[in-house]
Parts: C-alpha cells; sequence; structure tokens
C-alpha cells in the first residue's frame, strides 16, 4: 500500500517506532560534492495518514542507529556534515519534543544496527570508513539507569548495513555488507543471533542470498528484511524484494516485493503493519515514498456489540462477546473460529468441545457477522491496557487482525482499619472508609 510521502525526501535515515507512530532521524542528499546532512525529525502517524515535524537532533548525521526504550529515542553514531564517523549519542523524549545529550559510544561508527532488550540499548556492527573501510564486529550495551557503555562478545561476522531485531528478548541480525580492502564488498547471506543473558551468538539458517544496505522490521513474530542490494557497489542497486524469517521453524519466506525498488531505507512497524520509507532509486536519487505491508487483513470487529463502553471486570468468571463484522469484501463466516484470539486467549467453548460461536447482523448493516465469545479470565489485558487485539485466519489460510477499545474496571482493594477489612473500588469516590 502507498501512504503519504516523507516531507523531506532523504535517505539513510534512522527510524524508530513508539506509541503508535513512526520517528524518522536525520538522513543524507548523496551529491558528486559534500552530502547534503539533515538533522531533520518527521514523525508519521498511521492513523491519519500524516507527518509532522519535530525539533531536530543537536547533531545532523546520517547512517546512525536507533532505538527506543520505554519512552525514550536513542540515536547513535552515524557520518555527521563533513563525512566524519561520530561516536555521539543523543536521546529524543516525545513527551517534550526536547534532546539530551548521553555518553558516547566507546566505538565512533556508522552504518550500524541499534536495538533495545530488556532494558540494555546494544550498538551492534558498523564501519569505521576511511581508505579501507573496516567493517566491525563489535557489540557495545548502554545502561540508561548509569549512562555508562560496556563491551560485549563480539558478532562472528563482521558487518554493516544488515537488518536487526529482538524477538523473544534475543536479536536477530541478517545479511548487510563487509568491505574488503579499499574497493571489494560482499555481502554475508549469515543470520546470527545474540541471547543478551547468557551472552553468546549463534548461527541460524541462511538467507535465499546475502543482502547488503537493507533494513529490518519485527512483524508477528517474524524478522523482515527490506530492500537493499545484492552487490551494493556495482550491479544491483537496489532491489524491491522483501523476506521473512520465522524463529519457530528456522526458515525464510520470499513475500510480496515493495513497489518501490530501494537501497538503505527505513523500516517501522506499527499495529501489525510494516512502513517502508525514503531511500535510493537505483538511479541514485533519493526517493521519499512510504509503503506500508501487512500479513493481516484488517477488519472490523466489536467488542460488547451493542454497548460502546466495552467495560471489562478482568476478575469475572463470565464471557466476553465478540463480533467480527461483514462488509461487502469481507466474509467472516469465512473465520475459523479455532484458530481465533483475543488479548491471547482462545475462543471459549462448550461442554461438547465446540466453539462458542454464532451469527447474525449485530450491527443492522445488511451484512452477516460472526459473534465469538471469550472467557474473561483467559484475556491477557492489563489494568493500564486500552485495546484488545483479535487475531485468527480463514479457511483459506488468510490471516487476519482487528482491534477495538476496552475499558478495564478498576480492581477491587482492601483498605486495613481498625476494626475491619472494608473493600471498595478505586473508582467509587463517594464511599467513606474508617
Amino acid at each position: 500500500m502507498t501512504k503519504a510521502p516523507m516531507p523531506t525526501a532523504r535517505c539513510c535515515l534512522a527510524v524508530v517506532t513508539h506509541a503508535a507512530t513512526l520517528y524518522t532521524f536525520g538522513g543524507e542528499i548523496p551529491t558528486s560534492g559534500l552530502n547534503i546532512v539533515f538533522a531533520t525529525v518527521e514523525a508519521y502517524d498511521p492513523s491519519t495518514d500524516s507527518w509532522v515535524s519535530k525539533t531536530p537532533m543537536p547533531t545532523p548525521r546520517y547512517y546512525a542507529g536507533a532505538a527506543v526504550l520505554g519512552d525514550i529515542h536513542y540515536v547513535a553514531g552515524g557520518l555527521d556534515s563533513s563525512n566524519h564517523i561520530t561516536p555521539v549519542f543523543e536521546a529524543y523524549d516525545p513527551k517534550t519534543n526536547t534532546w539530551i545529550n548521553k555518553s558516547p559510544m566507546p566505538t565512533p561508527r556508522s552504518h550500524l544496527a541499534l536495538v533495545a532488550a530488556d532494558g540494555i540499548i546494544y550498538a551492534i556492527g558498523g564501519v569505521k570508513i576511511g581508505f579501507n573501510n573496516i567493517t566491525l564486529d563489535t557489540v557495545e550495551a548502554y545502561d540508561p539507569k548509569t549512562n555508562t557503555w560496556t563491551t560485549m562478545t563480539p558478532m562472528p561476522t563482521p558487518r554493516c548495513c544488515m537488518a536487526a531485531g529482538v524477538i523473544g528478548g534475543l536479536i536477530y541480525v541478517a545479511g548487510g555488507i563487509r568491505f574488503i580492502g579499499h574497493s571489494g564488498s560482499e555481502s554475508p547471506s549469515s543470520l546470527e543471533v545474540y541471547d543478551p543473558k547468557s551472552g553468546t551468538w549463534s548461527t541460524k539458517a541462511l538467507m535465499t542470498a546475502g543482502v547488503g544496505g537493507t533494513a529490518g522490521g519485527v512483524l508477528a513474530g517474524k524478522l523482515y528484511v527490506v530492500g537493499g542490494a545484492l552487490d551494493p557497489l556495482s550491479t544491483d542497486p537496489a532491489r524491491k524484494s522483501v523476506e521473512a524469517y520465522d524463529p519457530e521453524t528456522n526458515t525464510w519466506a520470499t513475500l510480496p516485493a515493495m513497489p518501490t525498488a530501494r537501497l538503505s531505507p527505513g523500516v517501522g512497524v506499527v499495529d501489525d503493519t510494516l512502513y517502508a520509507v525514503s531511500g535510493q532509486n537505483r538511479d541514485g536519487s533519493v526517493a521519499n515514498v512510504n509503503e506500508a505491508f501487512s500479513p493481516f487483513v484488517h477488519i472490523a470487529i466489536d467488542i460488547k456489540p451493542g454497548d460502546g463502553r466495552n467495560t471489562i471486570n478482568l476478575k469475572s468468571q463470565g464471557v466476553v462477546a465478540v463480533a467480527i463484522l461483514g462488509s461487502a469484501t469481507f466474509d467472516p463466516l469465512t473465520v475459523d473460529p479455532a484458530t481465533v484470539t483475543l488479548a491471547g486467549a482462545p475462543v471459549a467453548t462448550r461442554r461438547s468441545g465446540q466453539p462458542m460461536a454464532s451469527q447474525g447482523d449485530f450491527n443492522h448493516d445488511g451484512y452477516l457477522d460472526l459473534l465469538l465469545h471469550f472467557r474473561t479470565q483467559d484475556l491477557q489485558l492489563t489494568p493500564t491496557s486500552t485495546e484488545a487485539v483479535l487475531y485468527g485466519t480463514t479457511t483459506t489460510g488468510q490471516r487476519i487482525r482487528g482491534a477495538d477499545s476496552v475499558r478495564l474496571l478498576s480492581p477491587r482493594v482492601t483498605i486495613l482499619s481498625p476494626n475491619k477489612e472494608v473493600p471498595i473500588r478505586r473508582a467509587d469516590s463517594r464511599q467513606a472508609v474508617r
């Protein structure tokens, strides 16, 4: 799907997603002389298909790495306006729209991967630009609590310009570029996985082909490798290809190609949709395109049909009704109830073992809907949840996704008094407590 283009055309930018928004940092426009380097920060809201400008980075740069930890965005390294490698490490707070300097990386580098896992930022690989570009296997970890860096176990394969992502607490690194001498390079097809708890690396299934100048994103538990080039320096300047790695089966699959072939795009995932922004075209010009892909058909659901509040008491022993809504383009009766989950909970079953399902036009729009029931105690929601997501598969194998807002009742608490225990609801401020 083609979405609203990025306002400022640039390639080699860093991208993160946070609070259902895509943030883009820095980038460049290649020229015959010194490149045009940006400090620009622009944010994309998929719900409105629109972009807004944010406070620029203190340090203009491109080929930096970016990651989110908590509510803070971190941008590390890159090449500055003079094409010099910088160790600068800056943090952006989207709530205040402000930047602050952090402790710089011990190893200055560009073209690196930056990921967050278990409260720590990991700076992986990269390159030192020079007469002979030096590709790095370096891994350094940043602890925001102490504002300090620690050197970790190096990557088995030195590389830069690779795809990386975190799945199940493990860090996956695929593809990339390894420079050889003054003018040579190769694109490794290896996939290597780092376990932060043990500090060890392991090797998984090879990619179908080595690809460099790519970008990665994690979608539905798989690592997606987007765009790039098979030969970054000559015969294959950019490609449209998209591949996905499934950790459960240790296999790669080729997916529908991007409409626009690109080198060094920026990639982020919001609401189970992958967005690929910007990048270099095959002729070396800069693309400001924004293209989106999802393995799911996005459908409409209605939690507790007829009740717009969607109030749920997680302590209840009852069930929650959810309607998968039909339309002119989607028949919910093709959905297999055995494959459906809501907030991680499977469809409730009757004593016979059959799913609790029925059909009818529950929103009175002339299309049949599928009504499913889920046991409240099975819903994997937290007191701060404001949305419940439904996943499932049709009888033809098409994956579906739907979401609706929820309002969770405040939990009952017990307040101790000198005479007795008095249970109250937090939301009831009128109840007197002695």
